[in-house]
């Protein structure tokens, strides 16, 4: 898996990489079942359409992406405790 620095915005699609080396087993379900969690916990994230999924989870790493990225995956991320450093805002390619 390859992990890329810096910042890529499109406006029709949109990923993360995030390192699990930090991630409590509650942030793995947390990011798996981010829509539940998100409605009963920060009812301050707007969003219009969840459409996140995750691709890929491996020993060091969880890929989400979504084809429009109407909910603000990566502040939920901070929210949850996720270490900034720990997310790749980059993405993969799919």
């Amino acid at each position: 898996m390859k992990f890329r620095k810096g910042f890529v915005s499109n406006s029709s699609s949109s990923s993360f990489i995030i390192l699990k080396d930090n991630l409590s087993e509650e942030q793995i379900d947390q990011i798996y079942n981010h829509q539940e969690y998100a409605e009963k916990n920060f009812p301050q994230l707007e969003y219009t359409d969840w459409g996140w999924d995750v691709l890929e989870e491996t020993e060091i790493a969880i890929k989400v992406y979504t084809d429009m990225a109407n909910f603000n995956m990566y502040e939920y991320l901070l929210l949850i405790g996720v270490k900034e450093d720990d997310i790749d805002k980059t993405g993969a390619n799919r």
